[in-house]
């Protein structure tokens, strides 16, 4: 995976926080603390996404979705 360097200002607050999860779970470098917080988020925004289309499906059915939805919307909502 190539890489860009990118400098960011933090609150004193959120760097210990990098600093002491990075020593917890024996991570090497503030860097992939950052990337495995942005891969969370990603993931998050992914499942809000498929939260809303249950919702917006449930609202209005559509006969040529696949009748798996129902246990895709089952698995999302368990988390």
């Amino acid at each position: 995976m190539r890489s860009a360097k990118l400098s960011v200002s933090l609150p004193e607050e959120q760097l210990r926080f990098i600093e002491e999860y990075r020593r917890r779970h024996g991570i090497e470098t503030r860097s992939e603390v950052v990337l495995r917080a942005l891969r969370a988020l990603r993931e998050a925004e992914l499942a809000e996404g498929y939260r809303q289309m249950a919702r917006d499906y449930a609202e209005e059915a559509d006969e040529w979705v696949d009748s798996g939805l129902e246990e895709t919307r089952d698995l999302i909502d368990r988390g």
